[in-house]
């Protein structure tokens, strides 16, 4: 594949595998297609057109409402599973300690 996808791509295939998947569930395997509003707010018309042309979301007719919906594709499912993995670094845990008094050292009755 000749074109990277960025963070919102996976997030909106990610998103979309969920939905459709648990629609699917619910459904019996018939194939219904998850209505835009059910996609987060951060998955936009342009993130979702880039990946209906490189083939990896289909546009169809959702069954129940008679409104545009979108599906994930095996190509889309096949890109999300190799998606390149970030190395994750180890935290560095920072040892607290206390902070020198201001106002002396602490005096008990009998240091009078």
């Amino acid at each position: 594949m000749n074109y990277k996808l960025t963070k919102r791509h996976y997030d909106a295939l990610y998103k979309l595998r969920e939905e459709c998947d648990y629609e699917d569930s619910r459904s019996d395997g018939e194939v219904i297609f998850v209505l835009r509003n059910k996609l987060s707010p951060g998955i936009g018309d342009k993130t979702l057109s880039d990946l209906e042309g490189l083939g990896m979301i289909e546009a169809g007719i959702n069954k129940w409402f008679g409104s545009l919906g979108y599906r994930i594709t095996e190509p889309g499912r096949r890109e999300f599973k190799a998606k390149p993995q970030k190395s994750i670094k180890p935290k560095v845990k920072h040892t607290l300690r206390p902070l020198s008094s201001r106002l002396g050292s602490p005096k008990g009755r009998f240091d009078r």
